[in-house]
């Protein structure tokens, strides 16, 4: 090949130019503007931070122990009913008086370079932005100074608004605070769990002491917490010890790699001994049963933990009604039993709005700091009598009439094992109806009932006014009209509530209203209703109901000048005593136990044994006399009847007996006071696993003697308590 050629060939083509160079360019020109881009957001972010800096103050850390607590109100939405602040008052300690290693055990374990930083994280705050933005919530990255601001002056909103604004404020106050100020506050601000905010009621929460007494571990132990109470306080959760465990370890370890404890004094070091957790401000007397069924409700509804609930500043309405809640408290505390052997009864009484679910009253006990069982949600004892309306109502919605009558002698046998049921005091009755047999809870006529219709249609009858299908005890045995399932207060009370409701189920409710402290709604309930029994059985056992107020075993209830409508119910050996009843817009119950359930309430307060139509009946009647002063008189539907008996038929003869008979609950004539004992030869189902937890003794009862209203004359006003009863039925008429 000659030069000539091989130049020729060199050479690009004539007219054209290097495609390299023409590359360049354009490279060139898209860096100059992707950096003059990058500038201009550079100047523009540093506009927008500067603008936001100068506009931003620095707000009055004045009200955040207000801002934090979350409170409870009654139904009305302003009445402070309680409070979750912890079980401890706040405090705040000068820094000199928080030990040194206790200052160090903080830095190590959420900013070791809290003397070094200018109070942000860049990283830390671009992770937390991050996090948010792909819905992980803002998690980890901040200083302390940042911490302080969200705890101190901030709400705990998960929102990029939120963190920007703590960022700025962060900034502003550390160039306006000392380090050592900062750091103060924030030990005298942070949440540490069991309700505790700050350093010093922290210390007492977990170890009963003054900071300035905290050794080293307990002061590792305190610092490593704070990040997430719920995942270290050992007594929180299972398996929370292993995790506080290793938390401490992490931070006596960064203590050491820091220079701020010697590795020597390192050895031995571990997870100090705690105390068990006091309950929270909340949890006090009986409005602490309220707090505590609160907070469960709130766990539920919204998923948040018992530290939001204790410090996120949620601002709570219920649905307990303050009137009904004082006439609860004044009734149980002038009608309960005194005297000899009635140191360890439990009196407890809830209230439910008909045809809503709303709980309006709620007595679990007389001091939750003593007792944290609530009688009226969580005790289970049998219910005795309160079944009987439930198969009545079966039985009319299978078109029997309750004007059907039948015989009720005493004994009587039943079914292919020859169970032997028997009336109270062995009283036989001639003919009666179903009405005049409920008043008298005459046990023979309800069991030939039961049998009639089938069991299984009063455990179906059951589940359908509200009772759940687990509820124990509640079998399709031929005996089960006698009460032998064991539910609670709070549902048999419900399930009365159908009732009054003519057939509408409702489902129980305490929350009816969340909202932030910054008045954003979180939750609204919505009651939930349906269709529960035939409305004429309801409405028609209802009528049946009238009777025993009227003139069987709840007379001693007495006159409360509207039309009411209930059952008293006594179980096996007397362990356990109801009233439960209704006028047409509230129900309510009663229910009484001694110990844990399972004693006999015989020989107490004066009387051979306590039944439902004594006592409870008493507090029952003067509960509703008070929650139900000044509202309207509303009467009950008329009887719809089922084309069967008519209202002349006669619906009572005389007793085959001589004795005047009587029921499971007498009213008052005797000196001697009976009980209905639901009960055959062959014992009915024991109350075994069925019964309410021990409970501890509640304290000596200091209010009047129980009285039991004369059933001739209206019952006098709770300030002025009748003549004591005994709670003995009178004659049947007719």
């Amino acid at each position: 090949m000659s030069r000539s050629s091989t130049a020729s060939a060199s050479r690009p083509p004539t007219g054209r130019r290097p495609s390299r160079p023409r590359r360049g360019g354009r490279l060139r020109r898209v860096l100059l503007w992707l950096t003059g881009l990058g500038l201009l957001a550079i100047l523009l972010a540093v506009g927008v931070f500067a603008w936001a800096y100068n506009r931003t103050d620095v707000p009055e850390p004045n009200d955040f122990a207000e801002a934090q607590s979350s409170i409870l109100y009654y139904a009305d939405g302003e009445t402070e009913l309680a409070r979750f602040t912890g079980g401890y008052d706040r405090e705040a300690v000068p820094l000199s008086e928080v030990p040194e290693h206790v200052r160090y055990a903080m830095l190590a374990a959420e900013d070791r370079s809290f003397y070094e930083n200018e109070g942000v994280s860049i990283t830390g705050t671009a992770r937390g932005a991050w996090r948010t933005l792909t819905g992980d919530g803002l998690q980890g990255g901040s200083t302390i100074t940042q911490q302080y601001v969200k705890n101190y002056y901030l709400t705990a909103d998960q929102t990029l608004q939120r963190k920007f604004t703590e960022v700025i404020i962060a900034v502003k106050i550390d160039n306006e605070l000392s380090k050592d100020q900062i750091l103060e506050n924030y030990l005298n601000t942070i949440y540490f769990g069991r309700g505790a905010y700050g350093i010093q009621t922290a210390s007492q929460a977990y170890f009963g002491k003054d900071v300035s007494e905290l050794s080293v571990e307990e002061g590792a132990f305190l610092a490593g917490v704070t990040n997430a109470p719920s995942l270290f306080d050992p007594d929180y959760a299972e398996g929370n010890e292993q995790r506080a465990e290793d938390r401490v370890a992490y931070v006596l370890d960064g203590m050491v790699e820091e220079g701020w404890l010697e590795p020597a004094e390192r050895e031995g070091l571990g997870l100090p001994e705690i105390q068990e957790p006091s309950p929270s401000t909340a949890a006090q007397g009986v409005e602490g049963y309220i707090a505590e069924q609160a907070r469960s409700e709130l766990r539920e509804l919204l998923g948040v933990d018992d530290a939001e609930i204790d410090g996120g500043g949620l601002r709570v309405t219920t649905t307990i009604v303050e009137r009904h809640q004082q006439a609860a408290e004044e009734a149980v505390d002038l009608y309960r039993p005194t005297g000899t052997g009635t140191d360890d009864i439990t009196v407890a009484l809830t209230a439910v709005r008909p045809g809503d679910g709303a709980i309006t009253a709620m007595y679990g006990g007389d001091d939750y700091q003593e007792t944290q069982l609530n009688a009226a949600t969580d005790a289970r004892v049998q219910a005795g009598s309160l079944f009987k309306p439930v198969t009545l109502v079966a039985a009319v919605e299978d078109g029997v009439d309750t004007l059907q009558t039948f015989e009720g002698p005493t004994p009587m046998t039943f079914g292919e094992d020859g169970t032997e049921v028997n009336n109270f005091q062995d009283l036989s009755f001639g003919l009666i109806d179903l009405r005049v047999a409920l008043a008298e809870s005459v046990n023979t006529i309800y069991v030939q009932l039961n049998e009639q219709i089938g069991p299984d249609r009063t455990r179906e009858a059951a589940v359908d006014l509200g009772l759940p299908e687990d509820t124990p005890g509640l079998d399709t045995d031929l005996t089960n009209v006698l009460g032998t399932a064991s539910p609670t207060l709070l549902e048999m009370t419900n399930a009365y509530a159908t009732l009054a409701a003519e057939g509408e189920r409702a489902t129980p409710y305490l929350i009816d209203r969340v909202e932030t402290v910054a008045g954003e709604v979180t939750y609204e309930a919505e009651p939930e209703t349906e269709a529960g029994v035939e409305r004429d059985a309801a409405v028609d056992t209802t009528d049946a109901m009238t009777y025993v107020i009227d003139q069987g075993s709840g007379m001693a209830a007495g006159d409360l000048g509207r039309p009411t409508a209930g059952k008293s119910g006594t179980s096996e050996n007397n362990v356990s005593a109801w009233f439960d009843g209704f006028a047409p817009q509230l129900a309510a119950g009663v229910v009484m136990y001694k110990g844990d359930g399972t004693v006999p309430m015989q020989d107490v307060a004066g009387l051979e044994q306590i039944t439902g139509g004594t006592f409870p009946a008493q507090v029952w009647g003067g509960f509703m006399r008070l929650a139900l002063d000044g509202e309207e008189v509303l009467e009950f539907a008329p009887r719809v009847g089922t084309g069967g008996p008519t209202d002349d038929t006669p619906t009572t003869q005389e007793p085959a007996t001589e004795p005047a008979p009587t029921s499971e609950e007498p009213t008052q004539t005797s000196e001697e006071p009976t009980t209905e004992e639901p009960t055959t030869t062959e014992p009915t189902e024991e109350p075994t696993d069925t019964e309410p937890d021990p409970t501890s003794p509640a304290p000596e009862p200091t209010s009047p003697a129980p009285t039991v209203p004369d059933p001739t004359t209206p019952a006098p006003t709770p300030t002025q308590p009748a003549p004591p009863g005994d709670g003995t039925e009178p004659e049947p008429t007719g």
